[in-house]
């Protein structure tokens, strides 16, 4: 049985480690998946300096460039926190990623207002994948594709609230034990596919979203 003692040197084990431990296994097995998303991620990166170069004292282009680089570095941060074991942090910032892939594509385009609200701080970003549905047309975009970032927001919201992912994430899938912090369960490499192949997935659309929100601003 766990002692008051033993309690208190896990957790702060837990709050003053590196994760390393956790880190390997998830390496060992998905080394393959971090090396293309990196590569991707890379290519991102590179795209969007073509925009941030442009920047100069425009006001709104550094909005706009800032929301893609916010997504980029979020996008790379859940990868790092996922393969750290740290899955329901990890997935509360994918949704972070996919709402910033939103609000720059909204924010890309003068046709439509977000830019401003977005300046004004009067519009709720939690809106944005809903909204670049709904204008797909006029940012030139296809609205099929965006179906997969409307799923994707859906399921990772389940994130930010409690639920029973959230609990499913702390518990061993045996049963028997809990985990207080960064963890690798043998028994979850079917589900901890499916996160590293939705981050590898959005990495290899990176580059395009960027390239989108380049061809809207050159329109300005």
């Amino acid at each position: 049985m766990e002692t008051l003692e033993g309690a208190r040197d896990k957790i702060l084990m837990e709050i003053s480690s590196d994760d390393a431990d956790a880190r390997g296994k998830y390496l060992a097995r998905f080394q393959v998946e971090a090396e293309s998303f990196s590569a991707f991620m890379a290519e991102a990166f590179m795209r969007w300096r073509s925009i941030d170069d442009k920047v100069g004292k425009n006001k709104e282009l550094a909005n706009v460039s800032a929301l893609v680089y916010t997504a980029i570095t979020l996008q790379i941060q859940s990868m790092k926190l996922f393969l750290s074991g740290h899955t329901v942090a990890a997935g509360n910032m994918f949704r972070q990623v996919l709402e910033s892939i939103a609000l720059g594509l909204l924010c890309s385009t003068k046709r439509l207002k977000f830019l401003r609200l977005f300046i004004e701080n009067q519009y709720s970003t939690n809106n944005a994948v809903r909204d670049v549905i709904r204008h797909a047309q006029k940012l030139g975009l296809h609205k099929d594709a965006l179906e997969v970032l409307k799923k994707a927001h859906a399921f990772y919201s389940m994130y930010s609230h409690p639920t029973k992912l959230t609990i499913a994430s702390i518990m061993a899938m045996s049963g028997k034990g809990l985990y207080v912090g960064a963890s690798f369960d043998e028994d979850k490499v079917f589900a901890y596919k499916k996160e590293v192949n939705g981050r590898l997935g959005l990495a290899k659309t990176f580059p395009n979203f960027i390239t989108a929100v380049k061809l809207n601003v050159e329109k300005w």
